[in-house]
């Protein structure tokens, strides 16, 4: 139910974010109507390159697994991907939401290969203990979702790096062209991206001391302890573990950082497919947005897909893009218009993938319900044996 009332709220969110777009002029729908009419091959380019991305994002979560040394199938990890794009991409905060379907997926990938192995051993040997298997499933569950935590976490730190690291080349460049009119609002972007590109860097390294850990449980003790309130009790303490289960992923896929040339390799071509795919979107709407120019502004844009603006990213992103774009003197128009444009093809070409690779995480999705299940049942039968104590 609650998720029901959040999802209508970021509806109406949604619609009335681009009507407030399109009746203050910032948004050009007939534009887009026309791109879809007359460009049909830019279009096209735009799904093919967006499917691209995601193919190059299913490598590099790969390879970031051979890393840490989780053995699963290549289709697996293919439809996990695609899956979690297709549906994640159309919740609130999308970014966050895609990882969560993700590791589902590879769980649900490790159960149902867990359960088949086992399945073929009992075939050869009746007289296992139930007991020892259940103990080893639920350690082999318990760390393996912490090491997918880790390659989620890892894989999102080397994306995000690989298109600051862009996007400071082609700011530097831009500021270099500008010259003379360099404003306070680029300055400011500029010396932002380099901190958070340093601090993104540090972080594996600062997840790691020691010192931090305890200044962070410090700090949680101060500001929980004169607190009354169950409520804020309540939510900062759950605030503070995710703090922690996040730096306790981060140090774990630290651990690993000399081996992240390869994953490097494939952001690399990511970012490349992501630019075009929007640089072919403002041409389809008639509009020309220089390469450098959204080489320097799609970190943030994969950053703010984190925070529920909107549902399928439709009206808060567009707002965004204006924003971001408004700082290298670009129209509001073109922006929010070649945003809009972008993730309609992607929302359309994704999903559609999305929904083929489907029929292969069937088995994974089954082994997730099963899972389920079982553990409602195992919760059940303790709680019989407590009542009959």
């Amino acid at each position: 139910m609650k998720t029901a009332i959040k999802v209508i709220t970021l509806f109406f969110i949604s619609v009335l974010a681009i009507y407030f777009l399109y009746n203050n002029n910032i948004l050009d729908l007939n534009s887009l109507k026309n791109a879809f009419y007359e460009h049909k091959k830019l279009i096209l380019l735009i799904a093919i390159l967006q499917v691209i991305n995601c193919f190059l994002m299913t490598a590099r979560y790969f390879s970031i697994l051979k890393i840490f040394k989780v053995k699963t199938d290549f289709h697996n990890v293919t439809a996990a991907t695609f899956v979690s794009n297709g549906l994640g991409q159309w919740l609130p905060g999308s970014m966050a939401f895609i990882e969560v379907i993700r590791i589902g997926l590879m769980l649900g990938a490790d159960k149902y290969n867990f359960l088949n192995k086992k399945e073929k051993k009992l075939e050869g040997d009746k007289e296992i203990n139930s007991n020892s298997f259940l103990v080893e499933k639920n350690l082999n569950e318990l760390s393996l979702k912490s090491k997918l935590l880790a390659i989620s976490i890892m894989d999102r730190i080397i994306g995000i790096l690989v298109m600051l690291g862009f996007g400071i080349i082609f700011l530097l460049k831009e500021i270099i062209f500008m010259k003379n009119t360099i404003h306070l609002e680029l300055i400011f972007y500029f010396s932002f991206s380099i901190f958070l590109f340093l601090f993104l860097v540090a972080l594996p390294f600062i997840s790691r001391i020691l010192f931090i850990r305890k200044l962070i449980t410090r700090i949680e003790r101060i500001l929980i302890t004169p607190i009354k309130a169950k409520l804020i009790k309540k939510v900062l303490k759950k605030c503070f573990e995710e703090i922690n289960s996040l730096l306790d992923a981060i140090a774990l896929g630290s651990k690993k950082i000399a081996s992240f040339g390869v994953p490097i390799i494939f952001s690399c071509f990511s970012v490349l497919s992501l630019v075009f795919s929007f640089y072919f979107s403002a041409k389809a709407i008639s509009a020309n947005l220089p390469l450098q120019v959204i080489f320097a502004v799609l970190p943030m844009l994969s950053l703010a897909s984190l925070i529920p603006m909107g549902l399928a990213g439709m009206g808060g992103m567009q707002i965004v893009s204006v924003l971001l774009f408004s700082i290298f003197a670009v129209s509001s128009n073109t922006a929010s218009s070649a945003q809009l444009l972008q993730t309609a093809v992607n929302l359309l070409s994704i999903s559609c993938v999305g929904l083929f690779f489907a029929r292969l995480s069937a088995k994974q999705i089954h082994a997730i319900i099963q899972a389920k299940k079982n553990a409602n049942l195992l919760a059940k039968r303790n709680m019989s044996d407590i009542t009959d104590i």
